[in-house]
């Protein structure tokens, strides 16, 4: 696909924001899979576009998008009141790709990582509470990223850590498929451009 987007942007007077798609492609998402989760998402976060793509991966995304047929799942006022108040936030998992995990150990050490990050907010209320407040609020964004090895999502957590960012470090305890004590998975909960300048240079997995 070449000018899906400006096409539509014509038709329907709405104009995705090529900074991004720029975005979302390079996390690996097609472009036309890019153009229709901003749609659906107000055209205001690759992170929010990104989020929807994962809850909507039974769709045909990489077919171009219908406008006319279109409508968006989220409120642009609504979102845009939020952005004046604040930033958005996401929940990131980096997860070490070079352990070659199958999808169900894949999903179950991220569901690891949730609940890691999820009881250290909970515990640090005081100091966490309003953020998961407004991430429960807008979309709960939650992201799955690849890592290349343990020693890089070692380092990613100490940039984390470095920022204020609430993360946690899923080791295995050996029961299936790789050794006990590998670090799996990485989570990191805070505001989104907070949270890209630890794991901005990462892919989708």
């Amino acid at each position: 696909m070449s000018d899906d987007g400006a096409t539509a942007g014509a038709e329907g007077d709405w104009v995705p924001k090529e900074e991004l798609i720029q975005l979302l492609t390079n996390m690996g998402v097609s472009r036309n899979a890019a153009i229709k989760a901003l749609f659906h998402t107000g055209n205001y976060s690759a992170d929010l576009a990104a989020a929807w793509i994962f809850e909507n991966q039974d769709q045909d995304l990489d077919a171009p998008f219908d406008f006319e047929e279109g409508s968006s799942d989220s409120s642009e006022d609504e979102i845009g009141d939020y952005i004046a108040e604040g930033d958005f936030h996401k929940m990131v998992f980096v997860v070490n790709s070079e352990l070659n995990m199958g999808v169900g150990k894949v999903a179950a050490q991220v569901a690891h990582a949730a609940l890691g990050i999820h009881r250290l907010i909970l515990d640090n209320q005081q100091k966490f509470g309003e953020m998961l407040l407004h991430w429960e609020q807008y979309g709960e964004t939650k992201i799955v990223l690849k890592g290349t090895n343990k020693e890089e999502l070692i380092a990613l957590a100490v940039k984390a850590e470095a920022l204020g960012l609430p993360n946690y470090i899923v080791q295995d305890a050996g029961r299936t498929q790789i050794a006990s004590g590998s670090v799996t998975v990485l989570g990191i909960f805070g505001k989104i451009k907070d949270i890209d300048q630890v794991t901005g240079q990462l892919k989708l997995l």
